[in-house]
């Protein structure tokens, strides 16, 4: 078994006659940063949903820091140190800030017993703001988190994928919907936390220059399976890749 964070071996998932992915094989190391593109209908969703457990493939298998997550619920991914952010945000929006982030937490520290009679915060507050901190949003700490524009909802929605410290976190178009200000705070914040603690990203998105610009090796999909894979500048280059996605 390879020592690989995340290994996806021969997936393959179809709906009815659609072959959503086909044969899709790839590994992720320690401290990597992965870029999944295509166009859309190429697959990239319905991969990610296998590789969470929240689609069985029709073939194949992915394990996760060595374990084999076939059918694993979201709570046990949870313990094996993944994350994710989502394409639509998972925000609690009658809730400020700082509780969404403390409510994260507290699905992966203690036990039901010492949520049921510990302190209302799980004793996560200090750590909570530590997070916020690191994605700078103190000044919106206490405020509602429905409230915030969508790019700050899409900051506080990472914030709670990495309460956890999480080994490996999937990032689901966190792109998507962001100002070009923001959106450069918040590559920044996610190159220092892999620089920092080695966490290894695998980030499906359609800005090309954010994905570019962050990953360190691409994979681009097609109609379900891998046509290219390389470097950023090996993927700008591809041909192949140029026909069917950058150049359309």
């Amino acid at each position: 078994m390879s020592e690989a964070v995340l290994s996806v071996s021969n997936i393959s998932k179809s709906f009815g006659g659609i072959h959503a992915v086909r044969d899709v094989s790839f590994e992720v190391k320690k401290g990597e940063v992965l870029g999944l593109i295509g166009p859309n209908g190429s697959g990239k969703s319905t991969l990610f949903n296998c590789v969470l457990g929240q689609l069985k493939p029709d073939r194949g298998e992915v394990h996760i820091n060595g374990h084999r997550v076939a059918n694993m619920r979201a709570s046990h991914m949870n313990k094996l140190g993944v994350g994710r952010t989502f394409q639509q945000l998972s925000v609690f929006p009658q809730m400020t800030v700082l509780d969404n982030i403390i409510v994260a937490g507290q699905e992966h520290h203690g036990s039901m017993v010492s949520r049921l009679f510990g302190p209302s915060d799980a004793g996560l507050t200090e750590e909570a703001d530590r997070m916020i901190s690191f994605f700078r949003l103190e000044h919106l700490r206490d405020e509602m988190a429905g409230s915030l524009s969508y790019g700050q909802q899409k900051l506080v929605d990472a914030a709670m994928a990495f309460m956890a410290g999480p080994s490996l976190v999937l990032l689901d178009e966190p792109a998507g919907g962001v100002n070009l200000t923001m959106l450069g705070n918040l590559k920044e914040r996610l190159l220092t936390y892999n620089r920092e603690h080695g966490t290894t990203f695998v980030v499906i998105e359609h800005n090309m220059e954010f994905v570019m610009s962050l990953c360190t090796r691409i994979i681009v999909l097609a109609e379900g399976a891998v046509i290219a894979e390389g470097t950023p500048e090996e993927i700008r280059s591809n041909q192949q890749v140029i026909d069917s996605y950058l150049g359309g």
